[in-house]
């Protein structure tokens, strides 16, 4: 049996299972439907983008607009407000394609390790002409004088 080993495919069927399983284990049936719409939505997205980008961007609003109207239980409202919103992004989707892809890049782009904020260091000098320092007592044998009030 020749079985040709797909990295991405077998990343995303394993990351599949493990949510299946959480979501058998800890009874959240009802996430499935939005999570379908969600995952969809992106998936006809990256798959529509290539050629169509004004389709593209119409399918991902409306599969991840659904799944999340369905996950905040707005759906009959939210698809007027889906409505609306697909109709006033006619025309600007190569723009908000630029804007979603430069989000993205932005996400996947590794944090700059920023140095930590240096903080002031004062030299420390000991002159020749110095007071002598008193001797260091142990913990133990701490050495404690009468204490004075400066106000009664």
């Amino acid at each position: 049996m020749n079985f040709v080993h797909d990295n991405r495919r077998s990343v995303v069927v394993g990351i599949g299972l493990i949510l299946l399983g959480f979501i058998w284990w800890l009874n959240l049936w009802w996430l499935l439907p939005p999570g379908a719409l969600i995952a969809g939505g992106v998936a006809a997205y990256i798959q529509r983008r290539a050629l169509r980008t004004s389709e593209a961007v119409q399918v991902g609003l409306w599969g991840v607009g659904l799944g999340l109207l369905l996950l905040v239980d707005f759906l009959f409202p939210g698809i007027l407000f889906l409505a609306g919103v697909s109709l006033l992004i006619r025309g600007r989707e190569v723009g908000i394609d630029a804007q979603i892809q430069h989000s993205i890049s932005s996400l996947r782009r590794p944090r700059q390790n920023t140095p930590p904020a240096s903080s002031t260091s004062v030299p420390i000098t000991i002159h020749s002409g110095a007071a002598p320092q008193a001797p260091v007592t142990s913990p133990d044998h701490a050495a404690t004088g009468e204490t004075t009030r400066l106000r009664e």
